[in-house]
């Protein structure tokens, strides 16, 4: 019997690096949905609204302002998310260097799910 957390490649069992990646299963779809544009509009220090008009090219529902600003504070509680003020009223959201390394391992966990080869 196998233990079906460990790398099905033997290769990847011998690297040096032997950590397998991770799925973010500690964030509903929602938030890895938001951190992953905030990673893609980071070098233009997107603001709230500019992350919910890029969600909404993706929803088929547009996006409650009240929900996406909710789980917005919590990504920024959860240290994913550091967020900036702008002016008085307007903050940009950045992506975290904790963010980066999640959303990167995230990113290996699927591609390696996706392979055709690994069946």
């Amino acid at each position: 019997m196998t233990d079906q957390c460990t790398p099905d490649d033997p290769e990847e069992s011998t690297t040096e690096e032997s950590t397998t990646p991770r799925p973010l299963t500690n964030l509903t779809g929602f938030k890895r949905d938001q951190l992953f544009v905030i990673q893609l509009l980071a070098d233009r220090n997107p603001h709230g609204l500019v992350i919910k008009g890029k969600l909404d090219c993706y929803y088929d529902d547009e996006i409650n302002q009240g929900r996406l600003y909710q789980n917005l504070g919590e990504l920024v509680d959860e240290g994913y998310v550091e967020k900036h003020p702008l002016d008085g009223r307007t903050n940009a959201y950045r992506p975290s260097r904790r963010a980066y390394e999640r959303l990167e391992e995230h990113h290996e966990w699927e591609r390696r799910c996706l392979r055709r080869d690994n069946a």
